[in-house]
């Protein structure tokens, strides 16, 4: 379905960390037709000429949840926003998301979501759209930066927290965690999200176990729709020959077959 371009109220606001906010609004038509690993792009003040893509953290019922964390000026803009402010929203973007197992799947194995900092927002909403169980393993630079801890114990299976530098939960990096419980368990799929550096890890984790493995680019976005060329990202086609695509168009998510890691 194409994507609804409106204004939305803010419900909620929260603070999840210092810099980092909990939005959610009322958006019954995005709401209605949000896939997994799809996002939003969103107007952030007039002297702003591009929106900023927000991934779907949650969807329940007529609303979206976003974690929106303050790194630029639109973003900056955004964290601010009070509960009733209104936002001019368009989505659901993105063509390919996350192929998480629903009812008619016969494969009964879990998957396992594997994020990294704010990237981890988005992996909630596959959580609790799988209908099979979901392990997860959250990797934050320290302990004052972890996030959503509590949602994602409520909804996976078994979930793990790492900081790079021990302060909370297991000391290192979230793909060691993670190749713990692909030893230990039988997947069926990881789904991971976060910054290039830990993605290209996780790939060459779960090419190691011989695991489907999916993928969502942390991309700066211009136009949201494939029009112009910010978000341009090197792949591989089928015929094994690689060009470059667009994440917002194509994406964002992809496998990790498709990933061209430079």
């Amino acid at each position: 379905m194409s994507p609804v371009l409106d204004q939305y109220p803010i419900l909620y606001r929260s603070e999840l960390r210092k810099g980092v906010a909990d939005l959610v609004l009322r958006a019954e038509a995005i709401a209605s037709i949000a896939k997994p690993g799809q996002f939003v792009h969103i107007k952030c003040s007039d002297e702003l000429l591009l929106r900023r893509p927000i991934s779907l953290c949650d969807v329940e019922d007529d609303t979206i949840r976003l974690v929106v964390e303050s790194v630029g000026k639109g973003s900056e803009w955004l964290y601010r926003r009070k509960a009733g402010d209104l936002l001019d929203v368009l989505g659901p973007l993105g063509t390919q998301g996350f192929p998480v197992p629903d009812s008619s799947s016969k494969d009964s194995r879990p998957i396992l979501l594997i994020g990294g900092g704010v990237g981890s927002a988005p992996l909630l909403f596959c959580a609790k759209r799988s209908s099979v169980p979901a392990d997860a393993v959250l990797g934050f630079g320290t302990a004052s930066a972890v996030i959503l801890e509590r949602e994602f114990a409520k909804t996976c299976r078994k979930m793990l927290v790492t900081t790079d530098d021990g302060s909370y939960g297991r000391a290192g990096f979230v793909t060691s965690a993670a190749a713990e419980l692909l030893e230990s368990g039988n997947y069926q799929a990881v789904h991971a999200c976060g910054n290039m550096s830990m993605l290209q890890a996780v790939a060459a984790l779960t090419e190691q176990f011989g695991l489907p493995c999916y993928l969502s680019l942390d991309e700066r976005m211009g136009c949201g729709i494939g029009a112009c060329l910010v978000c341009a990202v090197k792949v591989r086609g089928e015929d094994h020959e690689e060009h470059y695509t667009h994440v917002c168009r194509q994406g964002p998510v992809f496998s990790r077959e498709e990933v061209v890691f430079e």
